[in-house]
This record gives structure tokens, C-alpha cells and sequence, in this order.
């Protein structure tokens, strides 16, 4: 199964190309390995480490054996995905689901964002960011388009 398209992976392998310097993991939790939404992520993830010219490593973990990890990086549901930097580091990203369409553009981002080590906010809003005491769970929900 192939995610993208022939045009989405040249634009995807020259953004990748452009912009994505040090390692990035994702580790890619699913619950079944027979569902389509698992089959669409590995898809897409598989797609996506094959243009990033080694820069992007995919770990898949699944089953029962996998809970713990999960539970470690508090995922609670599946298929979930966790980006880490390169030395493995976890940098508290989660998508939960298939992020296509308009969520593609933001996993692309992030994955250059996670692979510069740090985000493309303004000063002001890392200044507004570090005002922050406590930890917060910020959700975005978004529909297959």
C-alpha cells in the first residue's frame, strides 16, 4: 500500500531534502495489525522514511508486549504515533490516528521542527509558552477529508 502520491512524495522528498537535519524517531503504537487505520499510518510512515534519506527511523510496536512502552509515553489509544529526536529523547508530540490531508502538513513540520531540535514559534510566543506552570493536554480533532 502506498499513502502518497507520485507528487506528494517528489514534494515531500524536497521538503526533506531542504529542511530536515538531525535524526527523528516515531514510534508507531497499533492495537490490531489488520485495521485500516493501522494499514493507512505504516503506509504513510513507511512513505515518509523512505524519502527522508535515512533521517527518519520508524519503530512499530503492537500487541500486548507494547502496553507498557505506551503507557510509558502515555499513549491511551491506538494507532497512536510519538516523536522522538534522534538520541531518543522524547519531545511529548502524539498523533492519534492518520494524519492525512491538512494533519500531513503538520506531521511534516513537525518532523523538520523535531529534527532542528527546537520550534518555528516567535520569541513572543516562547515567552508566552514558558509562562505556562503547569502541564496541559492540547487535543486537535480533525475529520478524513
Amino acid at each position: 500500500m502506498v499513502a502518497l502520491s507520485a507528487a506528494q512524495r517528489r514534494q515531500v522528498s524536497s521538503l526533506f531534502a531542504e529542511h530536515l537535519r538531525a535524526p527523528v524517531q516515531m514510534v508507531f503504537f497499533s492495537a490490531t495489525e489488520h485495521d485500516r487505520s493501522t494499514a493507512a499510518l505504516r503506509a504513510l510512515l513507511a512513505d515518509l522514511a523512505s524519502l527522508s534519506d535515512g533521517r527518519i527511523r520508524v519503530v512499530a510496536r503492537s500487541g500486548p508486549e507494547a502496553r507498557a512502552e505506551a503507557a510509558a509515553y502515555g499513549v491511551k489509544q491506538a494507532p497512536a504515533l510519538v516523536l522522538l529526536d534522534g538520541a531518543g529523547r522524547d519531545t511529548r508530540i502524539r498523533f492519534y490516528g492518520v494524519p492525512m490531508g491538512v494533519d500531513l502538513v503538520v506531521l511534516l513540520e513537525d518532523l523538520i521542527d523535531v529534527s532542528h531540535g527546537e520550534t518555528r514559534l516567535s520569541p513572543p510566543a516562547r515567552a508566552l509558552v514558558r509562562t505556562v506552570d503547569r502541564d496541559l493536554t492540547v487535543q486537535v480533532y480533525s475529520t478524513p477529508t
